[in-house]
């Protein structure tokens, strides 16, 4: 095989790991979330839903699911759900990809910018843009609430929705002691071997 037919196979290669859900595929999605996820993981969460559970069928609805819950129990909630997707995808090495390139964009921003956010946070356009964008925030939890509601796998867990949802939005309680009393629920209904 000449040089040409060569470098055609690879690039062959590359696009078809990439679509078939492989390393490069792995690698992709692991930057994309590190890269996109300023503001908050929420925001990045339906584009990696998407990917994980449509087009690569790394995982099911609810397995993302669970993946998400455990990053919002544990610190850095992001690098810990694109590591759970990527345990799904490569097992332990895929997991530790997946954490690895999630974080480096972030990394590399505040090692070359972190001098300059000061003048940044005190610049007036960018107040003007933040207080624009902060709507639109609530429009992306809602994005991102909606596909993960519809990946819930038992009807027991709408009520425990439904008890987070009075518990956070009427009784203004705290987001720790919902995920835990909610997780306490869910082992206990699992030790119960419930079902419905």
């Amino acid at each position: 095989m000449d040089a040409k037919g060569t470098s055609r196979a690879i690039l062959v290669g590359t696009l078809h790991s990439m679509t078939m859900g492989g390393l490069a595929a792995l690698s992709w999605e692991a930057l994309k979330v590190g890269a996109l996820s300023y503001g908050g993981g929420f925001v990045i969460v339906p584009l990696m839903q998407h990917d994980a559970v449509v087009t690569y069928h790394w995982m099911s609805g609810p397995q993302f699911l669970n993946a998400v819950a455990l990053g919002q129990v544990t610190p850095g909630p992001v690098v810990q759900t694109v590591a759970v997707v990527g345990f799904a995808a490569a097992g332990l090495g895929g997991a530790l990809l997946a954490a690895a390139l999630a974080f480096a964009p972030s990394f590399a921003f505040i090692i070359a910018g972190g001098s300059k956010f000061g003048k940044i946070r005190s610049n007036s356009s960018v107040q003007y843009f933040l207080t624009g964008a902060g709507p639109a925030v609530i429009g992306a939890i809602a994005g991102s609430a909606i596909p993960l509601g519809l990946s819930l796998h038992f009807y027991w867990q709408i009520a425990v929705l439904a008890g987070a949802l009075l518990w956070l939005l009427l009784a203004r309680r705290s987001v720790v002691a919902c995920l835990v009393t909610a997780g306490i629920v869910g082992a206990l209904l699992a030790l119960m071997k419930v079902h419905v």
